[in-house]
């Protein structure tokens, strides 16, 4: 089995009404909004407050109405690792990054792989502060899908907001060494570190 190592990670905290004619001498009462699975009473509650909001030019109003979906949103939804690549450094920010242009890498050199996560919990503590946090592991596969390593737990991170941060990111720094030439694939599975739920990236690579 090849050796190889797989050094750091860094992580860049940045975050509908029906109505109908009313019966003479009786009051109009509105329908209840049609049932639309995964989404619970308080994401329509909230979306009927921001077509409201917004009808009175109430901005920040609108706004809060659809920042309260996002967070109902997070507790529905399973583990999201979006935007998955390559990039050139480990100074990024949410959606400022500069992309690599290919996938080669010379022996040893490091790889920065960018990723978004979205819908992991979020606790808040007795101090009023937003808790949340990941873990991390990994392996690496040749293209016969033999595996040649790997690590559980390779990255631990806690993290707490006075926001329900919703933009993050995270750059994960890979170094591998002794690989020969030829095609290879990376698996990153990220935890979230306060519910079960696990998500998984797959990029593929050339050592040139």
């Amino acid at each position: 089995m090849k050796k190889f190592g797989a050094l750091g990670l860094t992580l860049a905290l940045i975050f509908m009404a029906c109505g109908k004619k009313a019966e003479e001498g009786k009051a109009a009462e509105a329908p209840a909004p049609p049932a639309v699975p995964g989404v619970t009473v308080e994401m329509m509650t909230a979306l009927n407050l921001f077509g409201e909001a917004l009808g009175k030019k109430d901005y920040a109003a609108a706004y809060q109405s659809l920042r309260s979906v996002i967070v109902d949103f997070w507790g529905t939804s399973s583990l999201i690792l979006q935007s998955a690549k390559f990039v050139r450094s480990d100074s990024n920010s949410f959606g400022i990054y500069e992309p690599k242009p290919n996938d080669e890498f010379a022996a040893g050199e490091p790889m920065y792989l960018y990723v978004e996560p979205a819908g992991y919990a979020v606790k808040k503590n007795d101090q009023g502060k937003y808790e949340f946090g990941f873990n991390a592991d990994m392996s690496l596969e040749n293209e016969k899908g033999e595996i040649l390593g790997g690590q559980k737990g390779f990255a631990n991170m806690e993290f707490s907001s006075w926001n329900f941060n919703t933009e993050i990111c995270l750059t994960f720094t890979y170094t591998y060494s002794g690989l020969d030439k030829g095609r290879y694939k990376m698996v990153t599975t990220v935890h979230d570190a306060r519910s079960d739920k696990t998500a998984t990236v797959e990029n593929w690579f050339s050592v040139i």
